[in-house]
């Protein structure tokens, strides 16, 4: 087994060798196999085939980290359909891309189980994204918990798997508690492409509007 591994629940980008990529989540892992969701999207028609090459990647906060795997299996848990993938070498640490950060002032939403919650946008960068939110709505935001995130960038609306990294004690500017919460986005290079272009035009409006 790899010595880099994804924590449980980690939100995963999967990439065959014909460089179509999918989100999953890591549901399991033993001493020779890692067990992960089908991704919904994968095309019933041109899935692939057990014995083929599948690049899983996931990000932490020391980095995004990168693993050769084969796709041994393919079985189902009821009306679940999952992958067994058994890694095919080390995991590789991506070079970090510095990823500015930028601050926001407006709400977005995250879902976890039991329901959904509206927080206060801080800031968003194209790895990860980070809510204020009272002590008592932070609570069902454990450390590796998966969940789903909405939010906005200008115009345009954004919704992703994502997993929490971290949170801490902070609070807001007329004094009240609140604890702000780390969600690490689990994207594809096109979705991160998306929305690093969105990121840098609304940083350009900003720039122009204050120079008007």
């Amino acid at each position: 087994m790899p010595t880099a591994l994804p924590p449980l629940h980690a939100s995963l980008v999967l990439r065959d060798a014909e460089g179509r990529s999918w989100q999953s989540r890591l549901e399991a892992l033993d001493q020779h196999a890692f067990t992960v969701g089908r991704p919904f999207d994968v095309p019933l028609e041109d899935a692939p085939e057990v014995g083929a090459a599948i690049e899983m990647t996931w990000t932490t906060e020391g980095g995004s980290y990168t693993l050769p795997t084969e796709l041994t299996e393919t079985p189902r848990e009821g009306i679940v359909a999952l992958w067994v993938l058994t890694p095919q070498g080390e995991a590789t640490r991506a070079q970090r891309r510095a990823h500015f950060r930028l601050p926001m002032d407006g709400t977005g939403t995250i879902t976890v189980a039991g329901g959904t919650i509206t927080g206060t946008l801080a800031d968003v960068s194209e790895g990860a994204v980070r809510f204020r939110l009272t002590p008592d709505e932070a609570e069902p935001f454990v450390e590796g918990a998966s969940v789903s995130t909405t939010f906005s960038i200008g115009s345009e609306s954004f919704e992703h798997w994502a997993s929490v990294l971290r949170s801490w004690p902070s609070s807001r500017p007329n004094g009240d508690p609140a604890v702000d919460v780390v969600l690490i986005l689990g994207l594809a290079e096109p979705q991160a492409r998306e929305l690093r272009r969105a990121l840098i035009a609304e940083q350009v409006q900003r720039r122009r509007r204050g120079q008007d």
